[in-house]
């Protein structure tokens, strides 16, 4: 079976049905998984804060986690991707049941763990496989899921609590997505190209290229070699800001805009901000496969500071431009924490040991998230403003930024279009790497 020049690609149809299977799950996991709250709290008997913990002890199980998880990805991914569905729509029904603290806690770990093998490492792993070329766009494509389905699952959830049960909601989300996901998995997502007879997207033209520094070439090092690369660690260092900044202001946002201009305010800007996140997210990807990982770094960076700036100088709800100029920016900004790290380490790391590689990175992300989100609520708590929050998530940008480029500059010394030539390049150049 090969791929004619008119033909359509089948990665797309992966691309497509990643989107709506990690979509959803991204969706379910961070966009909606705080609607229940209030319902949660008052039919459990629990306080808000005690629902709350959910988030982070789900965060501290996908970083403890995801090394391991990935590495049964790559090896088994469609066999995995479907055991991990199963387990993610069982623990998300079994909230339904939950009726006392220690079994909220327990169900949101279960839960945490297999939303770690659903939500952003199997789209890295097969769009690393199926794509040489074009992988900002597949990967942009695949992780924009979880705005559209965010949005269509917010309001079905809503809609189900208000007329129905909190019961009923999780539990009708989960078959729904069991559903729809375990056809999409079984029927159209193939673990490689090679096993349907094809090659990845690009891959012959990435083999005819010769100068090692183009954007096709990778890292094909083990993680235990590349453990011992100064630049994996300056890209690990960029991961856990990611995960500060980025996470940070996701979930801080919405109290400063309420709290600066009102409830009704705030929504309206959050929904610009939704709104320029979604088509900013697929115009990312096509912006990384046309000018790279570092110059598209750095204009997703820009947004990031174009956001903190103007919220620096808004003191008061009158000032409801800069207020709007900000989070206008933020829709573009908030891909730093969900296309950024995907593509730069698509566009890094070699298929051959990606799913643990991956894992690794989204380790240190997690890590950040958890280390931001208090860090900026306590800061904006201690000062009395969040003026301290923009001015530190400002000189953050600038370093992760700085960061970022120092480890691909750096990694440019074990690119190769190939392992067997990265493992020559790796015996030869063993404590050389450019910087």
């Amino acid at each position: 079976m090969k791929k004619t020049e008119n033909q359509f690609f089948y990665g797309w149809w992966i691309v497509l049905a990643l989107m709506a299977v990690s979509g959803s799950a991204l969706a379910l996991t961070i966009t909606t998984f705080n609607i229940y709250l209030n319902a949660f709290t008052q039919q459990a008997g629990i306080s808000a804060t005690q629902f709350a913990l959910c988030s982070t002890i789900i965060n501290i199980t996908v970083m403890l986690f995801s090394p391991k998880v990935g590495k049964i990805l790559q090896a088994h991914t469609q066999k995995a991707l479907l055991f991990f569905l199963t387990g993610f729509c069982l623990s998300y029904a079994a909230f339904s049941i939950v009726s006392s603290i220690a079994a909220l806690y327990a169900t949101a770990a279960l839960f945490g763990f297999f939303s770690t093998g659903l939500t952003f490492i199997p789209p890295n792993i097969l769009v690393n496989r199926w794509f040489a070329e074009k992988k900002g766009l597949a990967m942009s494509i695949a992780l924009s899921g979880s705005a559209f389905f965010g949005m269509a699952l917010s309001k079905y959830i809503t809609y189900c609590i208000q007329h129905f049960s909190l019961a009923f909601a999780y539990q009708t989300v989960a078959a729904i997505m069991f559903a729809a996901g375990a056809v999409l998995i079984v029927f159209i997502i193939k673990d490689s190209p090679e096993s349907i007879g094809l090659k990845a997207y690009g891959a012959e033209q990435a083999l005819k290229q010769s100068v090692p520094g183009n954007q096709t070439a990778l890292v094909h090092l083990a993680p235990a070699v590349l453990k011992k690369k100064p630049f994996f660690w300056s890209m690990l260092a960029a991961q856990f800001l990611v995960g500060f900044v980025g996470g940070g202001i996701v979930l801080q946002l919405p109290v400063y805009l309420q709290n600066t201009f009102g409830m009704e305010q705030a929504a309206t800007f959050l929904v610009i901000t939704l709104g320029i996140m979604i088509f900013a997210k697929v115009a990312l990807g096509w912006l990384y496969d046309k000018f790279g990982s570092l110059k598209t770094t750095a204009l997703v960076a820009a947004s990031v500071l174009l956001t903190c700036i103007p919220f620096i100088f808004t003191v008061s709800a009158d000032m409801w431009m800069l207020g709007l100029f900000g989070a206008m920016f933020w829709g573009v900004g908030n891909c730093i924490g969900t296309v950024t790290p995907a593509v730069v380490a698509s566009k890094t790391y070699g298929p051959a040991y990606y799913g643990e590689v991956y894992g690794i990175c989204l380790r240190f992300q997690t890590l950040g998230i958890a280390a931001g989100v208090p860090a900026i609520s306590m800061i904006a708590a201690a000062t009395g403003s969040f003026t301290m929050v923009w001015v530190l998530c400002s000189f953050l940008t600038v370093l992760l930024l700085s960061f970022y480029a120092v480890g691909l500059n750096g990694s440019k010394a074990y690119r190769s279009h190939t392992a067997e030539d990265s493992i020559q390049l790796k015996d030869s150049m063993p404590l050389q790497p450019a910087g």
